[in-house]
């Protein structure tokens, strides 16, 4: 009998959605939720013994039709690639837009949004994440909050190189996440 566990050991958890809402609107408030994966069987389905699934991985129209007996067999492994896969989206998005920043006009540049072309389009999202030494001061983070939106938003525990403040010269112990909050 194939196994019935899921990522970690966990046993696989079933959610029915059997409420009578059009089916598109049932589909887009689980991606919503960002459920791993999204079944869908008709009487279709039943009569093949399969199920049409969506994967959290993929874009939502990109759906494939599986027999039933291949889905129970394999749902552990493809929770397992849904994960993998997620998470080596995330790393790669974390470096490709993390910088390490020594300057205080570096700093500012990297948050400073560009200019819109009209006064009415919204201020494009900008930035990234900013590995910055830092001394610490609750001021001079309050300062650089209502300068830019940013704030430290994490302190690495993994022991750091020691550096200078760029905001303020002084010596700081190793680097800080600095990021906006939206």
């Amino acid at each position: 009998m194939p196994s019935r566990r899921g990522r970690a050991g966990a046993p696989v958890r079933v959610h029915v959605d059997a409420r009578d809402v059009q089916g598109a609107k049932k589909v887009w408030e689980w991606i919503k939720k960002g459920v791993p994966i999204r079944l869908e069987v008709g009487p279709k389905d039943i009569e093949k013994d399969a199920v049409f699934l969506g994967r959290r991985d993929k874009k939502p129209r990109d759906k494939q039709s599986m027999a039933r007996g291949e889905f129970v067999a394999g749902v552990a492994a493809m929770l397992q690639g849904i994960h993998d896969a997620l998470y080596q989206r995330a790393l790669a998005f974390r470096a490709d837009h993390t910088r390490t920043i020594d300057t205080k006009d570096e700093f500012y540049a990297w948050f400073t949004a560009p200019p819109t072309k009209n006064a009415n389009d919204p201020t494009p999202i900008h930035g990234g994440f900013a590995m910055t030494h830092f001394n610490g001061d609750p001021k001079l983070e309050a300062q650089i909050k209502d300068d830019l939106g940013v704030t430290v938003r994490c302190i690495p525990l993994a022991p750091g190189e020691p550096g200078t403040c760029p905001f303020t010269g002084q010596p700081s112990s190793k680097r800080v996440v600095w990021a906006k909050s939206y």
